[in-house]
């Protein structure tokens, strides 16, 4: 979801000071499975259903799918500890519903990014959601909007990197600061989406937030926001974007927009680890920072598939699995693609296993 609280060219040049070492740790490919992108391949029986067969994506570290570790040349979020420069140990959630659908893929997601603008630095680096869809604006005019879903899922950097300033010195959330940028973070998104639809897409699914509350912290994370922040931002946040797709669909009836859940799912996996076959979800099973550097001993854990969380911040691949399946279903209701069987596809995400 996001980087240490630290300017993104500081970030980068701490991952420059490691570029001559020699990397000597375990590596993160010895643990996927083989063709695990195609997992969920099989899943949709109709997976051109609305004539649809192309899925372009906008977002952050959840949908990143190594465009950070392409921008900081390979120094950040690096390949011996995340997979292909992915935030997890293996594919993320788009990578599986392409291949699902086998409907081809391009991704703008890019860690650490916010709703809105940002530095002007960032955008060489972390580039923000206007940035991403402003570089994006060259192939989108060589898309056809008929056949093509836009999915657009931000917003956690926005809390979880400024969470602190929406608070009083006891952790406690100041609504009026908080409730600002909501409304700030929201209005980004409205935006952004706007943009696209003047651009002639009309197929468009908003995902909403998957908690923050509660989730792990990196030793490397401070100031940070309390869980009470997070929990209240999680809330207003998903409150307020389930108001603009609400406003939306009646200021634009000609566009299809389609709610991505991913709240949902992810709150299912905390209540009930088990029956998503997770066995921990305090603590990750890289135990380092997402310049690749361990904090302890160079090793990861033993049952990869069952730390939910890969980095501290960030799921691992069942994880992005259990994302995906979530994202078909909201689609399939839709009647975007048919022929779907959302149970099945999660207890085969579930079914994952760690490689031996």
């Amino acid at each position: 979801m996001r980087l240490p609280v630290l300017s993104p060219i500081l970030t980068l040049s701490l991952a420059l000071s490691f570029a001559g070492c020699t990397y000597t740790g375990p590596h993160v490919d010895t643990l996927v499975p083989l063709d695990q992108d195609a997992w969920l391949s099989g899943e949709v029986e109709s997976p051109g259903l609305g004539r649809i067969s192309h899925l372009v994506v906008y977002g952050d570290s959840l949908s990143d799918n190594g465009n950070l570790n392409r921008n900081s040349f390979g120094f950040v979020v690096p390949q011996e500890v995340f997979y292909r420069g992915n935030f997890s140990n293996g594919p993320v959630w788009a990578e599986y519903v392409q291949n699902a659908l086998h409907w081809t893929l391009d991704d703008y997601a890019v860690g650490g990014a916010e709703t809105g603008p940002g530095f002007f630095t960032e955008r060489y680096v972390v580039t923000p959601f206007p940035a991403q869809i402003e570089k994006s604006e060259k192939r989108l005019a060589e898309l056809d909007p008929d056949k093509t879903l836009v999915a657009i899922w931000i917003g956690p950097n926005n809390y979880l990197r400024h969470g602190a300033e929406y608070q009083n010195k006891k952790g406690e959330p100041d609504n009026s600061r908080l409730n600002t940028e909501i409304k700030r973070s929201i209005g980004d998104i409205r935006r952004g989406l706007e943009t696209i639809i003047k651009l002639g897409f009309h197929h468009i699914v908003l995902g909403t937030m998957p908690e923050l509350g509660g989730i792990n912290r990196s030793p490397e994370d401070t100031p940070r926001a309390s869980d009470a922040t997070l929990f209240l931002a999680t809330r207003l946040h998903n409150e307020a974007l389930h108001a603009l797709i609400k406003t939306m669909k009646t200021a634009e009836p000609g566009i299809q927009l389609i709610t991505y859940d991913a709240y949902a799912i992810n709150k299912k996996t905390y209540e009930r680890p088990a029956d998503y076959a997770f066995t921990r979800l305090d603590l990750p099973c890289f135990e380092g920072s997402i310049t690749g550097k361990f904090f302890g001993p160079q090793k990861f854990c033993t049952d990869p598939m069952g730390y939910k969380f890969w980095e501290y911040l960030h799921p691992n691949t069942r994880m992005h699995c259990f994302y995906a399946a979530q994202f078909l279903g909201d689609i399939a209701e839709s009647k975007v693609i048919g022929g779907y069987d959302k149970a099945k596809a999660i207890a085969r995400c579930k079914a994952i296993q760690n490689r031996s």
